[in-house]
């Protein structure tokens, strides 16, 4: 995805709304956004949104299944 790109139909979320997602400390999204992991959408210095679905596509990346889970599961 280019750094200007905004997907239509994409549903946004603030940096409080991620941390309450993924269950982490604000300044933990801050810090996953500055290291460029996570890709936001930045309209001066306050108004900082994310796209949940390539956010949920990133840390996903980093999900381990546990040995109760189905094996279809475990293919996502």
């Amino acid at each position: 995805m280019k750094p200007l790109e905004i997907k239509a139909g994409a549903v946004w979320a603030t940096r409080e709304q991620l941390a309450t997602r993924y269950c982490v400390h604000p300044r933990t999204v801050d810090e996953w956004r500055k290291q460029g992991n996570l890709p936001a959408f930045k309209q001066g210095t306050r108004l900082i949104r994310f796209d949940i679905a390539a956010c949920d596509l990133w840390i996903n990346r980093y999900r381990h299944a546990a040995k109760w889970e189905d094996a279809t599961l475990r293919a996502r």
